[in-house]
C-alpha cells in the first residue's frame, strides 16, 4: 500500500479552510496507510524518502509556506514522490501576473491584461492608446479581491501608478473591509453571521501572518473591466470532474470574491465555460484549479480572470453535484481534497 504523507504544522499556520482535515478523514474513512508529518522539521528530506505521495495545503496568508513550501514539495517530487500541489499547479500560486502569462499561454478566453514595469511604459500607453475605462488595478497577490481598485480615469491610473513605482501597496487584507462585506453579506442570515463572528479570532489571526509580507511595488497590472450580470462564477476543475460556486457582487462595489454571498444554478455552467475550463486544466497540466469566471453581459461569453488550485472546499460540497466533460450532470457532491487524493492513488497504481 502507498505510503501517504501529510503535512501539519499548526504552530506555523493553521485555519479552518485548510485541507488537511479532510484528507485525515479521507484517510482514516478508507484505511489508507499515511502519517501526519510536519515539513519544516529537520531532516524532514530524508524522512520523505520513505512516503510515495505528500499533500501540503500551502496558504497564501502564510508567509512561511509561501517562501519554502515549494523548495520542498519540488525537492520530493525529484525523489520520485508523487506530490500535491504539483509544480503545474502552483509555481504561479498568488501571482496573477505569473497567472495571466500562463493562461495566455494556452489561448483560453481571458480578459485583456497590461502589465508594466515602468512609469514611463505606463505613460507611454496612456498616450498612444485609446483606453477603454474604466479598468482594473490588482496586486499581484492577495485573495477575496482585497487588492483590487476600479481605476475611472486616466489621472487615476497615473496617481495609481506613481504609487506602485514608488512607496507601493500593502497586500494584506483590510480588517474594517473584511468586517464590512462579511456584515453585509450575513446580516439577513443570523445563522451564517454566528458562525462569522466565532471565526473572528481565525481571522486576526491570519491578519497577523499576512501583515508578514512585503509591500508590493515596482510594477503595474492592468485588467480589462468585463460587463457582467452581477456574479462571478468559481469554476473547478479536479481530473474529469467540474464543479462551481456561484458568488454575487457585493452591494454597491464591482467585486464578487469575498464578499460571500454565495449561491448555486447550475444553468448558468454553459457548455463554453466547461469546454473552456477542462481545455485551460489539460493544456497546463492540472490536478486541481479554481478558476474564476466572469460573464460578458454584452456577448454571453466566459471569460477567465484569476486562477488558484485552493479553494474553499466545504463551500463547493454545498453545489451537491458535479459536471462531466460531456456536460451531464451527476447528484454527488464534488469533494475536492477526496477526489485529488483518488486520483494520485489511481495514478500511482
Amino acid at each position: 500500500m502507498k505510503r501517504i504523507a501529510i503535512h501539519q504544522n499548526k504552530k506555523i499556520f493553521d485555519h479552518s479552510t485548510l485541507w488537511t482535515e479532510a484528507w485525515i478523514s479521507y484517510c482514516d474513512k478508507t484505511k489508507l496507510n499515511y502519517e501526519i508529518v510536519d515539513c519544516y522539521e529537520a531532516h524532514i528530506i530524508e524522512k520523505l524518502k520513505n512516503y510515495d505521495c505528500l499533500l501540503w495545503h500551502i496558504n497564501n496568508y502564510s508567509h512561511t509556506d509561501m517562501q519554502m513550501s515549494r523548495n520542498i514539495l519540488y525537492t520530493a517530487n525529484h525523489l520520485n514522490i508523487k506530490i500535491f500541489p504539483g509544480y503545474n499547479d502552483v509555481w504561479h500560486f498568488d501571482d496573477k501576473i505569473a497567472e495571466t502569462y500562463l493562461l495566455q499561454s494556452a489561448d483560453v478566453p481571458t480578459p485583456e491584461s497590461y502589465m508594466f514595469y515602468s512609469l514611463e511604459s505606463v505613460k507611454q500607453w496612456l498616450t498612444d492608446e485609446v483606453r477603454q475605462l474604466p479598468i482594473i488595478a490588482k496586486l499581484r497577490n492577495g485573495s477575496g479581491a482585497h487588492n483590487v481598485k476600479l481605476l475611472r480615469s486616466k489621472r487615476q491610473i497615473m496617481n495609481y501608478s506613481k504609487q506602485m513605482f514608488g512607496h507601493g501597496y500593502s497586500p494584506h487584507p483590510s480588517i474594517f473591509g473584511k468586517a464590512k462585506a462579511n456584515y453585509d453579506s450575513s446580516k439577513k442570515n443570523w445563522n451564517l453571521m454566528k458562525s462569522r463572528i466565532k471565526r473572528t479570532p481565525e481571522f486576526l489571526k491570519t491578519f497577523k501572518h499576512a501583515s508578514r509580507f512585503p509591500r508590493e511595488r515596482g510594477y503595474v497590472y492592468f485588467q480589462e473591466f468585463i460587463p457582467n450580470y452581477g456574479y462571478d462564477l468559481k469554476i473547478i476543475v479536479v481530473g474529469n470532474k467540474l464543479g462551481f460556486i456561484g458568488r454575487r457582487v457585493r452591494k454597491n462595489d464591482f467585486r464578487a470574491s469575498g464578499g460571500g454571498d454565495i449561491f448555486f444554478d447550475k444553468l448558468l455552467i454553459t457548455e463554453d465555460i466547461i469546454n473552456s475550463a477542462f481545455e485551460a486544466s489539460d493544456k497546463l497540466g492540472f490536478q486541481c484549479m479554481g478558476y474564476d469566471y466572469v460573464v460578458n453581459s454584452d456577448t454571453g461569453k466566459g471569460l477567465i480572470v484569476e486562477m488558484s488550485y485552493a479553494f474553499s472546499h466545504n463551500t463547493l460540497l454545498q453545489s451537491k453535484g458535479y459536471f462531466d466533460r460531456n456536460g451531464n450532470w451527476y447528484d454527488e457532491p464534488l469533494n475536492a481534497p477526496e477526489e485529488i487524493l483518488k486520483n494520485i492513488l489511481m495514478d500511482h497504481e
